[in-house]
């Protein structure tokens, strides 16, 4: 079964936040001055559990989506992870399920068990190499090595082309692109920097520490010679290009938006659907789960969700360069 919004785009991706718990404190998405030791994280019944889960994920196949991936908070921190992906893999449409994580928790041993359950892809979250700056994005005492030996753990047990994704934001580590691309250069890992986003409210988003797309490129090209390449599915949101150290791609939802493609609904930890990253309203399906509902009535519901989804915030805020002051679902909530 195919479903369409009022842009005819199809569902066929979920991102799934199996918790809103992290070990960082990364400054664009969970700053440690607000998200303190009197922060109030869910409890273990508020959020979905593992057969709640693989209940809406089979909805959601029945209605097209093919590609799931497990996000957080940190998706490594919640208990017997291997466990749900590889239900997740047996549910029939699924195709593809994947996971970004900061890598730090990816021992040996973890990351063998997300590959026998079943988890194809692993995207890595790291945003400098040097040391200081390392730990004052992450806000932790973690350093990139603990990155570095993740991504390594992670290569033994039969991943590749592993997502090494880097945020990059002015006068903060934007130094750090080329640096960054040297360090996997040759290897069987695609660096992907991502502009600076307006996600939630509080990483104080501002335009100016925006490093764009094109800012990006003219880095790079003074080094390497660069080729754009084509897109590998339609939804793909990151754009792509070839150099003589294999490929690196670009995120770019500031100035070069992808909301014309977008096929993603995301799931929180709470059970909270969001038709958009930048959405301000969001869809209680965990009162639906946890009801006499039954599974075509959910799936009656969310057709209708679906057919009336008309987001497209990326492209209406770079018509005026202006982040509107909206309530919008925070990073660690939302799972990215």
């Amino acid at each position: 079964m195919n479903i369409t919004d009022k842009f005819s785009r199809k569902l066929r991706d979920v991102r799934i936040s199996v918790t809103d718990r992290c070990n960082f404190r990364c400054s664009y998405c969970m700053p440690k001055d607000i998200y303190d030791s009197n922060y109030k994280f869910f409890k273990k019944t508020e959020i979905l559990s593992f057969e709640e889960i693989i209940r809406l994920t089979k909805i959601l196949a029945d209605l097209g989506v093919k590609k799931v991936r497990l996000t957080g908070g940190e998706p490594l921190l919640r208990k017997n992870i291997h466990v749900l992906i590889s239900h997740i893999k047996n549910i029939k449409g699924i195709a593809d399920i994947s996971m970004t994580t900061n890598g730090v928790l990816l021992s040996e041993k973890k990351a063998f068990l997300l590959k026998e359950s079943g988890l194809n892809r692993l995207t890595v979250s790291l945003d400098s190499l040097d040391k200081g700056r390392f730990r004052e994005i992450s806000g932790s005492n973690y350093v990139p090595d603990d990155v570095l030996t993740g991504i390594e753990n992670a290569k033994k047990a039969g991943f590749h082309n592993i997502k090494i994704n880097m945020v990059v934001k002015k006068n903060v580590n934007n130094q750090d692109i080329i640096p960054m691309l040297e360090n996997f250069y040759g290897s069987d890992c695609i660096v992907r920097f991502i502009e600076f986003m307006d996600v939630g409210n509080v990483n104080f988003w501002n335009k100016n520490e925006v490093i764009s797309l094109e800012n990006i490129l003219s880095v790079i090209s003074k080094k390497y010679n660069i080729k754009s390449l084509k897109k590998n599915y339609t939804s793909e949101v990151a754009k792509r290009w070839s150099f003589s150290g294999g490929e690196f791609g670009v995120i770019s939802s500031i100035s070069n938006p992808f909301c014309g493609d977008c096929s993603r609904i995301r799931l929180t930890a709470e059970g909270k659907l969001f038709t958009c990253l930048f959405a301000e309203k969001s869809h209680d399906i965990k009162s639906l789960i946890r009801s006499s509902k039954s599974d075509v009535e959910i799936k009656n519901y969310l057709t209708s969700m679906w057919s009336a989804r008309d987001d497209r915030y990326s492209e209406t805020r770079t018509s005026s360069m202006d982040s509107k002051i909206i309530k919008k679902a925070e990073m660690s909530y939302i799972g990215g």
